[in-house]
């Protein structure tokens, strides 16, 4: 009988041995794989920030409940893990950092480097600075309109200890709720028109980036915590990765000077870090007045188990038990959603993983849990095709991301604006699995916007180079001919 026992227990350590090595392993490649990316190719790096942060924190979430498990989920009202969830987690995001490294291949850089070197821009200099004086000045008209309305319509959730979901609802204004709507978008034309000076030799445009900075303000000041700063802090430097890998291949271009040009601005990073750092630990200390031991149990379910406890949740219910059902899913996701319209990839994740009736009044609430992606395509297809879907996302999203370089390489400052909304569709997809936003007529009419204008903008901007090319071929035979 002890004989049984010891054998029983020499079996159990050994299972659970192989599983930490598996997880190990994969966790560790994962992160390998994100710091070879990050240093050979830093424009990718912060062109993608936004998901090699994301990919790190699931991973490291999944990773403490395969390893730490059973741990209590407070959103879940029950124990999760121990397990293996880590493993097929790093290989769909495994899937998603090579399909970047293949879109970003040299080869294609140096393609796009030369075909970017003629600079439209430099034939419409007085367009261009009124084009950026324009939107200097349209943006402060809108955010010192959104100041007065925030000061003017109620408390500051900053001082009054209101949280930022409660503002919104009870005393956000018209500005205030599309900012909330647009804000990352917003970013990024800001990040856009703050580095595209770069391509033509010139300095930064810090006036950008102190509307930037004054955005950062304004969500301290309305209850933002982490994620929100977090968020268009990723899509501000999102045209500075495409400049540099647009132009990493290019013979006039001096990426180091670029980074030495960046690194001048540490200070306002610095104080961006210590903005969001503050606006996290205030939060939790004095908006929801956590106690230290409280405190400390909040953040660890914030940091270590909210971020990959759907995920654990389909892990078990698809790989464990094999339990998937894609009329189900289909159905629930485009045909009879909750609310239609919101995400209603995380509505059916949560009516798989809570009592329906908690789910929904969660969901009347405004209340979503994070996560969706990969998780979707596994409820979809399973654990095989599951991982097929998977790999069409990364493929999708990474040669849009190449779309999206070419677009500002080659200063389509047009194309840009209208590329804005599929960029935060398929950055929200890729973060959250929202897969609804595709079929939405909204989504369909952006999507023919931007690819009219696309190609209307290239075929502009073919005529002026052509324009120009046959000017330049008219001047030199002129100058041979009187030249003695």
């Amino acid at each position: 009988m002890d004989g049984g026992r010891e054998v029983g227990a020499l079996l159990w350590d050994s299972e659970a041995l192989l599983a930490l090595l598996l997880n190990v392993i994969v966790t560790l490649f994962v992160f390998a794989l994100i710091a070879r990316i990050s240093l050979s190719q830093p424009g990718l790096a912060l062109l993608a920030f936004f998901f090699l942060i994301y990919f790190s924190w699931r991973l490291v979430s999944v990773f403490y409940i395969d390893v730490f498990g059973p741990v209590v989920s407070e959103q879940l009202e029950r124990s999760i893990g121990p397990g293996l969830a880590a493993v097929p987690l790093g290989a769909c995001q495994v899937a998603v950092l090579l399909m970047l490294v293949v879109s970003f291949h040299p080869l294609r850089l140096k393609a796009l480097a030369v075909a970017s070197d003629f600079r439209t821009s430099s034939l419409l200099a007085a367009g261009r600075l009124d084009l950026f004086n324009l939107v200097f000045w349209v943006v402060v008209v809108f955010e010192v309109a959104l100041w007065i309305e925030m000061l003017t319509r109620g408390p500051v959730p900053l001082f009054s200890k209101l949280e930022r979901l409660d503002y919104s609802k009870q005393y956000g204004g018209f500005l205030h709720g599309r900012l909330m709507d647009w804000g990352p978008m917003l970013a990024f034309q800001l990040g856009l028109f703050f580095a595209t000076p770069v391509l033509r030799g010139m300095r930064f445009d810090c006036r950008f980036g102190a509307l930037f900075g004054s955005l950062m303000v304004y969500l301290l000041f309305v209850g933002h915590r982490f994620s929100s700063f977090f968020l268009y802090f990723s899509f501000f430097i999102m045209p500075l990765g495409s400049i540099v890998l647009g132009r990493s291949k290019a013979a006039g271009f001096d990426s180091s000077a670029f980074f030495r040009t960046l690194r001048a601005l540490w200070l306002p990073v610095v104080g961006l870090g210590v903005l969001v750092l503050g606006a996290l630990i205030y939060s939790y200390a004095v908006v929801r007045g956590a106690e230290s031991e409280l405190l400390q149990t909040k953040l660890t379910q914030r940091l270590l188990v909210q971020q990959g406890e759907m995920w654990w949740m389909t892990y078990e219910r698809v790989f464990l038990h094999g339990d998937w059902n894609t009329a189900l899913a289909l159905f629930k996701l485009f045909v009879d959603p909750f609310n239609p319209n919101r995400n209603s990839t995380m509505q059916l994740l949560m009516e798989l993983g809570l009592p329906v009736e908690r789910a929904h009044t969660l969901f009347d609430l405004g209340v979503a849990y994070t996560g969706g992606w990969p998780e979707i395509f596994f409820e979809l297809g399973g654990p095989v095709d599951g991982f097929v879907l998977v790999v069409l996302s990364a493929v999708m999203f990474s040669e849009f991301l190449f779309l999206l370089t070419r677009c500002v390489v080659q200063e389509r400052y047009a194309t840009c604006f209208f590329l804005t909304p599929i960029l935060y569709a398929v950055e929200v997809n890729l973060a959250s699995g929202m897969l609804n936003s595709f079929v939405q007529l909204t989504f369909m009419t952006k999507l023919g916007v931007a690819i009219f204008v696309y190609v209307l903008e290239g075929r502009w901007r073919a005529r002026v180079i052509a324009s120009t090319s046959l000017q330049t071929d008219r001047a030199t035979v002129l100058k041979r001919e009187v030249t003695p």
